[in-house]
């Protein structure tokens, strides 16, 4: 396991040496019998995870994951089934119910195999060893994930979703293999191993390589031909909104002057937020859309895409100023506050889509709740949610949308706005009611370090946008959430369960833990921020680095037979590429050739990975790669207005802009000999040649777009 466990003795403090030996007898009886484990019984009621606790009563023998004990205990040399997946997982409780309470199945289970359950958000690191492998064997992969080991833990089948038929089938299969030809599997899995070694293999030459326009401009080109100019998003059958994209085409149309794709990049965005992926009762965003056209959720609300959405919509909103995007905002944080934050400043991971009627029975409604609620208003209320009677979901329920065009309804429906949102309050007020006879989904109060870290760097970008201090506010509580809670030793943990930190932390934890100091920093120039992110960058160097390439591990150790090395984006950012930023903004701030170095070989390792319309799968690189393409520039703010002053020009979208701000006197490389007492000036410096500081936002902003 990647829990620790420390004792320790000073011999000085017993009086003889048999007083020492009885204590160190004692404490190997203690241990011997704490890390004992039945292997013949389910022990996942011992556990603090909401995923692995729904397991527990399972007629399975399911175990948690420790790599070690497994070796030790499996005397029999049984084959291995890792169940992976995650408490808002939909098809992992459709799963459990077909399958793995079925008493046929746990018969054969319990009888061939050592059956262990992996919560994939407390153990990512051991989802991601067996994703991979279940990729290269099936050329796909999802959860629940089901993989079947060698006792060593080397895959040899890898699948998602099975029926009690299938399962037993594919289990059969596999024994029967091993029982009678061993050395097939054996093999197979030999190949599936170096096959996994190899993906978290990078070809690196030190070269440097050129920084352009022309490589950017190339692969948007290639990547917009796939971009749903329709519906927003990409052209895919499932639509995930994948802000970290978003992000990236935000920044180079601002810097490209790019009208065509402003359009579309507003657009798509518009869209999204009057979507099905939306709740536009209780808000929040959920996990994705069974269709292309954003109408019908998945129905679980994941920490991640929220505080993900939080950025995006506070950044779009900078630039186009639309209300819609202020209103998405607001709606997804009191929706964040009222489910996730435990109320002293951390965040759940995650919402179930299901309770006990079924998935997103709390969500929608039938037609008999829908006129209850429309009263003579019906024909009005189903245009405004966009409702079609015609297409119901399961024969019977109906999901709430919003519609994009508010000023035809009204002038359809001869409404004024005052009118309008006063029947929309009643809806609201009535659609609330008949939910508050159902039961909620089970929220997953797992707290994980790095999703509650994007969480304060979507805070800090909503607090820039609006200039509101509620933000502000709670992106500085829940960063000493984390550091209260989740450092232990002067090291992060990956989760906060059951009242305490578990698991080291992983290179996402560190990453964006060290981007959300950053962001605080920027925003309120107290040095602290800057310190601590500085501190765990260090860590991070000394701890996740290789010498076979300039990227980062995700963990500390090899898991099971490989390194794990990941540089693309997934439904969030690649750490690799946030650290590489955070490394860039640490050379420029504290002046440190050896971050900036770091950065820039990270960079040149990666620009090889921009071709072929690859490179809509590195947008976190991007990003940086567009700093270094185009031209950025730092601007200083020195003086006891800075802050206030800082505040009014982030108000505007600003790429490529390094911001340092300070009231008082400081040494730091920026800073320095920059103040003056009662006077608070704006430095506009390119490559560290500074312009005529001014003293006002609106010369500073005329400086900075020029």
């Amino acid at each position: 396991m990647n829990d620790k466990y420390y004792v320790c003795l000073d011999f000085k403090s017993y009086k003889t040496i048999s007083h020492y030996l009885l204590v160190m007898l004692m404490l190997g009886i203690f241990f011997s019998c704490s890390m004992d484990i039945k292997l013949n019984q389910n022990n996942l009621n011992l556990e603090s995870s909401a995923y692995l606790i729904q397991h527990a009563e399972n007629p399975i023998f399911w175990q948690r994951w420790n790599e070690n004990l497994y070796n030790k205990y499996n005397n029999e040399e049984k084959l291995l089934v890792v169940s992976i997946g995650y408490s808002s997982c939909h098809w992992c409780h459709v799963m459990e119910k077909e399958t793995f309470e079925d008493k046929d199945v746990a018969n054969y289970m319990n009888k061939n195999f050592i059956s262990i359950k992996v919560d994939r958000e407390e153990n990512p690191e051991i989802d991601n060893i067996y994703m991979t492998a279940t990729q290269m064997m099936t050329g796909s992969g999802g959860w629940p994930l089901n993989v079947i080991c060698l006792p060593n833990g080397k895959p040899v089948y890898g699948g998602t979703y099975h029926s009690k038929k299938q399962w037993l089938e594919v289990l059969g299969k596999i024994q029967n293999l091993y029982e009678t030809d061993k050395n097939q599997l054996l093999e197979f899995a030999e190949k599936v191993e170096k096959g996994i070694q190899e993906v978290n293999r990078f070809e690196y030459t030190k070269e440097t390589k050129a920084f352009n326009t022309e490589i950017l401009q190339s692969e948007i080109s290639l990547w917009s031909s796939s971009w749903d100019t329709i519906n927003g998003g990409e052209q895919q059958n499932q639509k995930f909104i994948t802000p970290v994209k978003f992000n990236y085409i935000h920044q180079f149309q601002n810097l490209s002057k790019d009208e065509k794709i402003g359009n579309y990049l507003d657009e798509s965005l518009k869209k999204i937020a009057t979507s099905g992926i939306v709740d536009h009762l209780e808000g929040g965003f959920y996990r994705y859309t069974v269709d292309p056209e954003w109408k019908i959720p998945h129905f679980e609300k994941m920490l991640y895409d929220n505080a993900q959405s939080l950025s995006l919509y506070a950044n779009i909103y900078k630039e186009f100023k639309n209300p819609l995007f202020r209103s998405t905002v607001y709606k997804t944080f009191e929706f964040l506050q009222k489910r996730m934050e435990n109320g002293q400043g951390g965040y759940f991971s995650a919402v179930d889509a299901d309770n006990k009627d079924g998935e997103g029975r709390y969500y929608v409604f039938d037609l008999e709740e829908i006129k209850r609620v429309a009263g003579n208003d019906i024909n009005l209320l189903l245009e405004y949610y966009r409702i079609n009677l015609n297409k119901p979901i399961e024969d019977s329920h109906y999901h709430l949308r919003m519609s994009d065009d508010i000023d035809s309804l009204l002038k359809k429906f001869g409404l004024n706005k005052a009118n309008f949102y006063e029947k929309k309050s009643t809806w609201e007020n009535q659609f609330e009611i008949i939910k508050s006879d159902r039961e909620f989904p089970l929220i997953d109060t797992k707290i994980i370090t790095s999703w509650n870290a994007q969480m304060i760097s979507g805070l800090i970008l909503a607090y820039e946008a609006f200039q509101d201090d509620i933000f502000l506010n709670q992106a500085k509580k829940t960063f000493s959430f984390i550091q209260e809670n989740l450092v232990l030793n002067g090291n992060l943990m990956h989760t906060y369960q059951a009242k305490k930190a578990q698991r080291d932390g992983n290179l996402e934890d560190y990453a964006f833990t060290v981007n959300a100091a950053l962001d605080l920093y920027e925003n309120t120039g107290d040095t602290y921020y800057l310190k601590k992110a500085d501190q765990l960058s260090k860590i991070i160097i000394k701890n996740f680095e290789t010498n076979e390439n300039p990227f980062f591990t995700f963990t500390e150790k090899p898991v099971l037979f490989s390194q794990i090395i990941s540089v693309s984006d997934n439904v969030i950012a690649s750490a690799n590429a946030i650290m590489a930023e955070n490394l860039w903004k640490l050379g420029q701030l504290n002046d440190n050739d050896d971050y900036y170095k770091r950065a820039k070989n990270m960079l040149y390792a990666i620009v090889d990975f921009f071709k072929d319309g690859r490179g809509k799968d590195y947008s976190q690189w991007a990003q940086l790669l567009a700093i270094e393409a185009f031209s950025y520039k730092e601007v200083v703010i020195v003086g006891p207005e800075a802050t206030k002053i800082n505040a009014q020009i982030k108000k505007n979208y600003l790429p490529n802009i390094l911001f340092q701000i300070s009231e008082k006197e400081s040494k730091l490389p920026l800073l320095s000999d920059r103040f003056f007492e009662n006077e608070t000036l704006i430095y506009v410096c390119e490559n560290k040649v500074c312009l005529r500081p001014s003293k006002t936002v609106k010369d500073a902003l005329k400086q900075i777009v020029n």
